[in-house]
């Protein structure tokens, strides 16, 4: 899977655009069901959501006899996948890289390049879309897999080696680009917050915050609508507080940089105290980055670089 991507707002965008032009290509053909966006879901009283390599699925989750199904076509996010259909055999073709694999709906049975596995679950058709179980991808394609029962989310990832490998160097913009590539998870026992307000594509705006010199730990900020908290354990990126921020002026804790109160809080906040802060906000138009070093006190550093392509973080000479 590559990383080399223009932001990681862009990133999604691009694949997101990827899959459903897949989707459409083969829905124009044979299969005119298999992959359309509506499915059922089980009843229950949270709306399960799956998350594949920090992308949340664009398609419904559907839980059935207390089996996790997740859309064939979400694979887009773990890799280079492309999907076919024999309208004949009523058979699903999976292509990525030199390996092809075959399956039946309502089938144990998988093709791995001509030889036979046996899935733990079948992978069902639900208005003719074609889903997989979660245990599936994770036996077939080499992913990971955990599911969060009380929040029912689902998280789908791979690892990097050399994202690992640049956490783990000694270089610190590179540590930051690669800690907010992690995989991203949470414990919460509900789950996780959304973005109320999202603004348009030009509008969109995200902001990365660290403590100065530190790469296990940041906040992410979206659209100036929902800020995140994340430390980095065992390679992961675990959430452990989010808030939603309103209209109405005021602060968070001893959160300096959030100027608004909340409308809703999840996990346990944070405290920064006197720590001294570095925030990163990339600009599509400009293809930079701004970069602010602060403290409660006000900013101590401010400027704005380019960014290796590709990348989000920078240098900021204060921190040397």
């Amino acid at each position: 899977m590559t990383n080399k991507t223009k932001s990681h707002n862009a990133r999604w965008k691009q694949k997101k655009w990827k899959m459903l032009l897949a989707a459409s290509i083969l829905t124009a053909g044979v299969a005119p069901a298999l992959f359309m966006p509506t499915v059922a879901e089980a009843a229950t009283t949270t709306k399960p959501m799956a998350y594949i390599n920090n992308m949340p699925a664009q398609y419904d989750v559907v839980i059935r006899q207390g089996v996790t199904y997740i859309a064939l076509t979400e694979l887009q996010f773990l890799g280079d996948y492309t999907f076919g259909y024999d309208n004949k055999s009523k058979q699903i073709s999976i292509k990525t890289g030199s390996d092809q694999y075959v399956l039946t709906p309502n089938s144990k049975t998988i093709k791995k390049n001509g030889q036979n596995a046996t899935l733990s679950s079948v992978p069902i058709l639900v208005k003719g879309k074609a889903m997989l179980p979660l245990r599936a991808i994770g036996e077939t394609f080499g992913a990971q897999v955990r599911w969060n029962q009380a929040a029912k989310e689902a998280y789908i990832y791979t690892t990097n080696t050399s994202i690992v490998k640049d956490y783990n160097g000694s270089d610190l913009t590179a540590a930051r680009e690669a800690a907010l590539q992690l995989p991203r998870l949470s414990n919460f026992g509900q789950p996780r917050l959304q973005v109320n307000n999202p603004l348009g594509p030009v509008d969109s705006s995200t902001a990365y915050i660290f403590e100065q010199g530190q790469k296990d730990r940041f906040f992410v900020i979206e659209d100036n609508d929902l800020v995140s908290y994340y430390t980095i354990t065992n390679g992961n990126a675990m959430l452990k507080w989010q808030a939603n921020l309103g209209k109405q002026a005021g602060t968070i804790g001893d959160l300096f940089f959030i100027k608004t109160k909340p409308v809703a809080e999840a996990g346990t906040r944070p405290s920064v105290g006197d720590k001294t802060l570095v925030s990163f906000k990339y600009s599509r138009m400009l293809e930079e980055t701004a970069y602010d070093m602060m403290n409660k006190k006000g900013s101590l550093e401010s400027g704005s670089a380019k960014p290796t392509k590709g990348k989000v973080i920078v240098e900021v000479p204060g921190e040397k």
